[in-house]
Formats: C-alpha cells, structure tokens, sequence
C-alpha cells in the first residue's frame, strides 16, 4: 500500500484515538479492579471519537487541527514533532480547563473521584510511543 501524506496523517489519528482510548479504558478497569467488562475496551474507540474522555464533544478535532496548521506552516518535514507537540499542548490545555472548573477529578458515567491526570499522562505517553513505533520508517522514508 503506498502510503502518501494524506494517509498517513488519517491513520496517525486512527491510531492515536485507538491506543489512546484503550490506555485510557484499560487504566480505568484495573484501578477499579473492573474485570467482567473487560472485553468493552476495544469500543472505546468511539468513546474518545465523541470526546467523552476530554469532557469536550469531538475534541480531538483540536490537536488534528493543531497538527495540520504545524506541518503546513514550520514543521513541515517533521510531523513527529508535530504530532507530539499538538498532542501535549492540547491535553494539557483541556486539563487546566477541566481542573479550573473543578471537572480535573471526575470520569464521566462512574460514581467515584479519582484526578484524570493518572489517566491522561500515562494514555498520551504509550500512544505517542506506540505511534512512533508504527510509523519510525515512514515518518524516515518520506523525510517528514
């Protein structure tokens, strides 16, 4: 499959949104020793696509955008970079708003209190990891 600028960039947000989603469901199930639904992670997918992580509807339309404007304008041939910068830039930006209006301890459908930065690092950590992993030749081969 030849694999152009375009494509790419679409499969390194389905990637991103997928291990992202997991991370983040998979941390969540064993913190609450939730093990019968375990199987329910993989449909997370559609939980990080309508943003119910973020607490902001579609929000990963933000760091996508972020990271359009960035290899269209200074990081044109380092969309790693790029990538990893929109990505930490944003969710950093939607946890301060999250925790400036008291939103920073609470996942949304569940009971308890727990502070989603031990979430959110950990999830962002293993897919920009992951995404590294997946796309190093590529991300070498068309020198961007």
């Amino acid at each position: 499959m030849k694999l152009n600028r375009s494509n790419l960039f679409v499969l390194v947000w389905c990637v991103h949104l997928f291990i992202y989603s997991t991370t983040y469901q998979i941390i969540i199930r064993l913190i609450y020793n939730d093990f019968k639904g375990f199987y329910l992670v993989f449909i997370g997918f559609l939980s990080a696509f309508i943003g119910l992580f973020e607490q902001i509807p579609l929000f990963f339309f933000i760091p996508l955008l972020q990271m359009l404007v960035l290899t269209k304008t200074k990081l044109k041939h380092k969309w790693f970079l790029a990538y990893t910068f929109s990505i930490c830039s944003s969710y950093l930006i939607n946890y301060i708003w999250m925790f400036s209006n008291n939103k920073h301890d609470k996942i949304l459908f569940s009971p308890d209190e727990i502070n989603l930065i031990y979430f959110i690092i950990p999830s962002l950590i293993i897919s920009i990891l992951c995404n590294w992993l997946i796309f190093k030749k590529t991300y070498k081969k068309l020198n961007i």
